[in-house]
C-alpha cells in the first residue's frame, strides 16, 4: 500500500521528523507571494506532508517536504490574471520554466528556484488558485543525488522495485557491479532495459499502465477514465465556500489508502446554486477520483 504519512506521524530516529529550514523557507515564501496577490485575504495552508525516499531497504534514507496552499477560491476578482500570478513569482526570483494549459478554462505552470519547485494551478469558473511546493530531498546520512521524482511529484505511480529512481538498486545505475571485461556484470544489464536500468519499469521510475490497472483491480477500483471531460459525481452539501470544499477533498484518501492527488477544479452555475467539481488521478494506483459540492450562489463567482 502506498505511504500516506504526514510529518507529524512519521517517526525518525530522534522521534518526530524534524522540519528542515528549507521547508520553513518554502512555506514562508509561498504565503508571502499569496499575500502579495490578495493583500486583503489570508491564504490557507491546506496540507503539509512528506515523501519518503528509499533505496533497497524499507527504511527511508531521506524525505522531501511538501506544502499545499490555497491562494483563492471564493469571491475572487478578475485581477490578478494568471499571467500576473506568474509575474509575482518572477519578481520574487523564481523561473517559470514550464506552462501546461492542458484543459480548456484552466491554467497551470511550474516555477523553479534552485532545487525548489512549485506547481501553480488555477481552475475554471474561476476555480481554486493553488500552489503546491516541494523542497529538495533532505537526506539523513550520506548525500545522494536528487531522485527524478517522489510520490507527490510523479506524473504517475512510482515503481515498487526502484522506488522511482529508474535504476537498478543493486548496481545503482552502473553498467557493472565489479570486475572488468564483462565479469561481475549486474543482472540488470542483460535485459532490454539496458545497463543500469530498473527491469520492472524499464528505467522510467513509474509503473506501466498495465501494472497500474492491476493495482486498481487489487482494490476493486474501476478502470481509469479517458479524455478531458471532468467526471460528474453526485453533489454533496455542507460547504459554504470553495476553499472549504478544497480543504476537505485534500484530506480524503483513495480506496487504496493514498491521499496524494493533484486536484483539478471547475465551478459552474446551476439554477439556484454553484457546483464545484474536483477531479484527479490517484498517485498510488492511478484511479480516477472525483467529488462535487454544492455551494451557495455567489460564494465563488
Amino acid at each position: 500500500m502506498a505511504d500516506t504519512t504526514d510529518p507529524a506521524d512519521e517517526q525518525g530516529p530522534g522521534g518526530v521528523l524534524a522540519v528542515p529550514e528549507s521547508a520553513v523557507w518554502l512555506k514562508g515564501e509561498l504565503l508571502e507571494i499569496a499575500s502579495a496577490l490578495y493583500p486583503d485575504r489570508r491564504p490557507v495552508v491546506v496540507r503539509e506532508w512528506t515523501d519518503p525516499v528509499r533505496l533497497r531497504d524499507p527504511e527511508p534514507v531521506g524525505h522531501r517536504f511538501l506544502i499545499l496552499v490555497c491562494v483563492g477560491g471564493d469571491d475572487r476578482p478578475s485581477f490578478p490574471r494568471f499571467d500576473d500570478v506568474l509575474n509575482v513569482f518572477n519578481a520574487a526570483g523564481w523561473d517559470v520554466r514550464q506552462r501546461s494549459p492542458e484543459h480548456a478554462g484552466e491554467s497551470g505552470a511550474v516555477v523553479r528556484r534552485e532545487d525548489f519547485e512549485v506547481r501553480v494551478y488555477e481552475g475554471d469558473g474561476p476555480g481554486i488558485l493553488s500552489f503546491t511546493g516541494w523542497t529538495p530531498v533532505v537526506y539523513t546520512e550520506r548525500q545522494l543525488g536528487q531522485p527524478p521524482f517522489t510520490l507527490s511529484t510523479a506524473s504517475g505511480v512510482l515503481c515498487d522495485d526502484c522506488h522511482g529512481w529508474g535504476v537498478c538498486l543493486l548496481c545503482e545505475g552502473r553498467p557493472y557491479s565489479g570486475g572488468s571485461g564483462g565479469y561481475g556484470r549486474c543482472w540488470c544489464s542483460g535485459s532490454n532495459a539496458g545497463p543500469g536500468r530498473c527491469l520492472e519499469c524499464a528505467g522510467q521510475g513509474l509503473l506501466t499502465s498495465e501494472e497500474a490497472a492491476w493495482r486498481r483491480r487489487q482494490f476493486g477500483l474501476p478502470e481509469a477514465g479517458s479524455g478531458d471531460a471532468l467526471p460528474q459525481p453526485p453533489a454533496e452539501d455542507g460547504h459554504d465556500s470553495n476553499t472549504s470544499a478544497f480543504t476537505e477533498v485534500s484530506q480524503r484518501s483513495c480506496a487504496c489508502g493514498e491521499f496524494r492527488c493533484f486536484w483539478r477544479n471547475i465551478i459552474s452555475r446551476t439554477e439556484d446554486h454553484l457546483l464545484s467539481r474536483f477531479a484527479g488521478t490517484c498517485q498510488g494506483c492511478a484511479a480516477q477520483r472525483a467529488y462535487a459540492f454544492t455551494l451557495p450562489d455567489g460564494s465563488a463567482l
